[in-house]
């Protein structure tokens, strides 16, 4: 009814015109948009509107704001309770308002920077496994990290937490820190220290503690070797009970007794991994030492010893024992008998030997006995020996072999077979050679230098030849010269030289060219040729040195192309030696 009203009467009563019509619409055409700010900052709201000069009225939470009358209000600083607030305004002109959207105050609290209240810690591990490093930080968030590995940044370790990978033991001594912050700045962490310990090994027991055997009053030292990883500790065991203080890789008893005997000891060898039992040692306790003498042999006997010639034996003294041997006294009856070769008082130690030498110096042929008397320190003292001996009278003999020497017909010019002569030694006594002398024209001899001397049954050999210059029968002889009954001894030599003949050949040159030319020689008219030279000649004579007299020679010649094809005999010529 009332539009209607308006619509019969817009002249006579409002006098309006179209354009203060138009002027009077009130509209919003921009919102208050919400704020977010930090405590303590302010925040302004705006809006846009249309109309005939507009009142403004802004509100916070439903209740106007005195004194906030224009298009934009900017609230005083912030405080956390303003969270949330929510603000619009009211717009109107004369008889007409409209109200705008409402816009939320968000309030953040202000930024703290980043503190660390709790730091990484430095970590141990072993190759193979991981280690984690962790930090606690207080301030405004959001927050990041940024792990760094000696220094360097470790791409994608962003979180408060980080875990390397399977370490190595080149990983041990890496230093670990993180870098946090947040929109205030940032904080680094102190650093932390990687150890990265090798892979555990269980102990092993690489060496054995092996069976110990000392004298009563004697300490034994038992020791073992392990190996794994360290440390590695170490328990004794005595008997299967351990041994307190006994903690290292070897254990020295106290003196022993001989109630030790026969106890055993063991280790156990121990690391982070596990333990290693070793085998079991025993301990043998012998009774305190006491020397004793043990005798190569008890009685000696001198035979068929030459007068005035002195014989020795040895005698061999051991100490069986377990402590040292000491002699106080060595001595021998029986005139012939005499014992040397120490000094008194003599120590032997236990288990080690000494020689002493006995001597027979017969001066008369016949028998006689004696003994040798030795006094210790050994439970046995004194210790004795027989001693007998023989003596006969000195003999001098010497054997020769052969007693002549026959050469035979030896050519003139040459040497002989060498023929040997052997001296020998036959007697009981040392035969002194004085000489050997040779004599006869041709003949030679070696190893027969002088003086010499032959021990009983040694011998002396001489080499014997015959080089006759001239042709005839010729006799020598050797004299051996020494004090051997029948000096001096004589060998005979015989032998015979003869001429040397040959044959002196001569031929004409072949008619044609010839490389050379071959000499053949037979017994037999004929036939039955042999070539004597060793090479072709290219000289047209030949002498053949090797004929015997009373022998007749049958002698052709070829000749020889430089092909070497050889020609046919020549005309046969003979020679006859006388």
């Amino acid at each position: 009814m009332l539009g209607l009203l308006v619509a019969l009467f817009p002249v006579i009563h409002l006098g309006w015109d179209a354009r203060s019509f138009a002027a009077s619409r009130l509209s919003i055409t921009t919102e208050p948009a919400s704020q977010t700010v930090t405590s303590g900052q302010s925040a302004t709201f705006t809006v846009v509107a249309t109309g005939h000069n507009p009142h403004y009225q802004w509100l916070k939470n439903g209740v106007a704001i005195s004194g906030a009358n224009l298009p934009s209000y900017t609230t005083p600083p912030t405080t956390s309770s303003d969270n949330g607030a929510q603000f619009d305004v009211v717009v109107s002109i004369r008889y007409n308002s409209i109200t705008s959207s409402t816009a939320t105050l968000t309030v953040n609290a202000a930024l703290v920077p980043p503190t660390i209240t709790t730091q990484p810690v430095n970590q141990t591990v072993t190759a193979g496994q991981t280690a984690t490093f962790s930090v606690v930080a207080n301030g405004s968030t959001p927050m990041i990290y940024q792990w760094q590995k000696n220094g360097a940044s470790i791409a994608g370790a962003t979180s408060s937490r980080y875990t390397t990978p399977a370490t190595t033991t080149a990983d041990s001594g890496s230093t670990f820190a993180v870098v946090v912050g947040n929109a205030a700045g940032n904080a680094a962490s102190a650093t932390a220290t990687l150890t990265v310990n090798a892979l555990l090994v269980r102990p092993t027991i690489t060496t054995q503690p092996v069976n110990q055997t000392v004298t009563a009053g004697q300490t034994a030292t038992f020791s073992v070797a392990a190996s794994g990883s360290t440390p590695m500790t170490y328990q004794w065991r005595k008997n299967g009970a351990s041994i307190a203080g006994a903690t290292s890789s070897s254990y020295k008893t106290p003196a022993t007794t001989t109630a030790d005997n026969g106890v055993t000891f063991a280790v156990v060898a121990s690391n982070a991994a596990g333990n290693a039992t070793s085998t079991s040692a025993t301990l043998t306790v012998n009774s305190a030492p006491a020397p004793a003498i043990q005798l190569s042999s008890t009685s000696i006997s001198f035979a068929n010893d030459v007068v005035n010639a002195p014989a020795s034996q040895a005698l061999v003294i051991t100490n069986s024992g377990t402590a040292t041997l000491s002699i106080s006294q060595i001595s021998a009856t029986g005139a012939p008998f005499s014992v040397s070769g120490f000094l008194l008082p003599l120590n032997v130690n236990a288990g080690q030997k000494t020689t002493v030498t006995v001597t027979f110096s017969p001066t008369s042929a016949g028998t006689v006995s004696g003994s040798l008397s030795i006094v210790s320190n050994a439970p046995t003292s004194p210790s004795s020996v027989s001693l007998s001996g023989s003596a006969v009278a000195a003999t001098h003999t010497l054997s020769i072999s052969p007693t002549s020497l026959s050469f035979g017909n030896v050519t003139t010019g040459t040497s002989s077979a060498t023929q040997a002569v052997t001296i020998t030694n036959t007697g009981n006594s040392s035969v002194i050679i004085s000489s050997i002398t040779l004599s006869g024209t041709g003949y030679s001899m070696s190893a027969g230098g002088s003086p010499v001397t032959l021990t009983p049954s040694q011998a002396l050999t001489l080499s014997v030849s015959f080089d006759p210059t001239a042709a005839g029968a010729v006799n020598g002889s050797i004299s051996v010269a020494s004090n051997a009954s029948g000096s001096p001894a004589t060998v005979s030599l015989s032998g015979t030289g003869v001429r040397q003949n040959s044959v002196a050949l001569a031929w004409n040159a072949s008619t044609s060219a010839a490389a050379g030319y071959n000499v053949y020689r037979s017994t037999v008219s004929g036939s039955a040729y042999v070539m004597v030279n060793s090479a072709p000649l290219s000289a047209l004579t030949y002498r053949d040195s090797a004929v015997q007299s009373g022998t007749t020679y049958y002698y052709v010649v070829t000749a020889l192309d430089s092909s070497g094809n050889e020609s046919v005999y020549s005309n046969q010529v003979s020679a006859a030696i006388p």
